[in-house]
């Protein structure tokens, strides 16, 4: 059974006994011989006496709930994903309230091996700056050599802090303080005082705040570790898109006829997807797959891919087959599977006719639909070496006219309603 129910349990038997007890009196009372008032004087004082120690016994259950939900709290904390600065904040609230404190800060451990303050509170939860929360040094010295919590219950008589000049000038009484420990390593400690008219912590006191602590410094720890993960994640998605833009670089450097072309394509992808509602999540792995839609061209052999003329059968067949190389190149790394359907399906068409699997309609996938739209207008609306951009208008009418056949007609809408669509936007 655990304390807060074991208190409830204990004040309705108090109330029981209340309730026997006030019987009793009611047929003493009846009575009328001297005995009998002598007993009824004690009983009443027994029912007083009663009162007194539900009382206590409430006030015991409330502080008990109080001390539980900041633990839990501290818990929940643990248990979610919030980076460190939200953390120390959650942290430093909770435990200002838990010990009904005047002042806390907490400090951590930095690489350098120095204690810095990271938070401090007052008890209305405002932020309290270092230069104003003046604090016994001796006391947070004697945590982190002792690695054990410290409490004073009068730190102006107390010999260890009596001639501390921040006791003295704060007029503190009470100050707890305790290391916060990954096990047997200390990263930082936590710290509360009051002073005179605030009241002393107790023994009690001294027990939740170690208990808070362990809790707190397993918060913490997963938090710098949420926080590092999270800035590895970033580091590596940098390098990632390095990658990519170089494999683009390369293509482009190979193929002077379409350069540029991977640039403009993305950006105007991009736009149409947003127009469209696409969740900004999607729109990551859209514009990865719109940078690598012809990276499959990378297996095409020059004299085929850079041919002045007319190609053969058998190498258009050849060129065909580089949405199947680009996904033979991407389906082994992961973390570009959910960009593969651009790479893999841009050629395909919305009656089937398209290569190299025949998808139809809806079976082709949407990130595909749309950049294929994207794709035409900027082949035919560039400049190449054997003939200049087609008119705007123009290529309007043939991607209006192919919308059913060649193209989702949904996607040609929400093109044809973007402005500025020249290779220059």
């Amino acid at each position: 059974m655990n304390q807060p129910q074991a208190s409830k349990n204990i004040q309705s038997q108090i109330e029981e006994m209340q309730k026997s007890l006030s019987k009793a009196l009611l047929q003493l009372a009846r009575t009328s011989d001297g005995q009998t008032s002598l007993v009824i004087r004690d009983l009443t004082q027994l029912s007083l006496a009663f009162t007194a120690l539900k009382d206590t016994a409430a006030r015991h259950l409330r502080a008990q709930e109080r001390q539980l939900g900041a633990l839990v709290g501290v818990g929940s904390v643990i248990n979610s994903s919030l980076g460190l600065e939200r953390v120390l904040s959650e942290v430093m609230d909770r435990l200002v309230a838990l010990m009904n404190a005047e002042r806390g800060f907490l400090m951590l451990r930095e690489a350098d091996g120095n204690l810095r303050v990271q938070v401090a509170r007052g008890m209305n939860q405002e932020d309290v700056t270092e230069d104003k929360f003046n604090v016994s040094n001796t006391v947070i010295k004697q945590v982190v050599v002792t690695g054990e919590a410290i409490l004073t219950t009068n730190a102006q008589d107390d010999p260890r802090f009596g001639q501390q000049f921040s006791v003295a000038t704060y007029h503190l009484l009470s100050i707890l303080c305790a290391p916060l420990k990954i096990k047997d390593d200390l990263i930082g400690v936590i710290y509360v005082d009051n002073r005179i008219h605030s009241g002393m912590f107790q023994q009690s006191d001294f027990e939740l705040i170690s208990a808070f602590s362990n809790q707190a410094a397993v918060a913490i720890n997963n938090a710098r570790l949420f926080d590092d993960l999270q800035e590895s994640n970033r580091e590596l998605q940098i390098a990632y898109q390095a990658t990519l833009e170089g494999w683009v670089r390369a293509l482009d450097l190979r193929d002077k006829e379409t350069e540029g072309h991977t640039k403009r394509v993305t950006a105007l992808t991009q736009r149409l997807a947003r127009s469209m509602g696409l969740s900004e999540e999607a729109l990551i792995h859209i514009t990865r797959g719109a940078l690598l839609h012809d990276i499959g061209k990378m297996a095409i052999p020059d004299g085929i891919l850079l041919k002045p003329g007319q190609l053969s059968e058998d190498e258009r067949k050849l060129i065909e087959k580089h949405p199947v190389y680009a996904y033979e190149m991407l389906s082994p790394i992961k973390f570009l599977l959910p960009a593969l359907d651009i790479p893999y399906a841009h050629h395909e068409k919305w009656n089937g006719s398209g290569y190299p699997r025949g998808l139809k309609g809806e079976d082709i996938p949407l990130a595909a639909r749309i950049f294929s739209v994207v794709d035409v207008w900027d082949a035919l609306v560039s400049d190449r070496p054997y003939r200049k951009g087609l008119d705007p208008a123009e290529i309007r009418k043939r991607i209006e006219q192919d919308a059913g056949s060649h193209f989702d007609p949904q996607v040609v809408e929400a093109f044809l309603k973007l402005d500025n669509l020249t290779p220059e936007s």
